[in-house]
């Protein structure tokens, strides 16, 4: 029996020393967004027509809603932020 070529994906590509790499870009489900928050999801749209600071709006892909990983982490930073100094 002949043995199967293997192909090796990535060994010749050169590895980027790139110290400003973009990050991955993931979307969050409803559920994720509500575990991440610790919020309720009533709460999760009030907050988006928050004038002061307003939480992410979702991205609709089709029929479902999505929220960009990176901008809830960065609201939920800033929300953090903003109460260590009012303390």
């Amino acid at each position: 029996m002949p043995e199967p070529n293997l192909i090796r994906i990535g060994s010749n590509v050169p590895k980027q020393r790139n110290m400003h790499q973009t990050p991955i870009t993931r979307f969050l489900s409803l559920r994720q967004v509500l575990d991440r928050t610790s919020i309720s999801r009533s709460l999760v749209y009030q907050l988006i027509k928050d004038e002061e600071r307003p939480f992410p709006a979702p991205v609709h892909i089709g029929r479902r809603s999505v929220w960009v990983e990176h901008e809830v982490n960065a609201y939920i930073r800033a929300v953090i932020d903003d109460e260590r100094v009012r303390t």
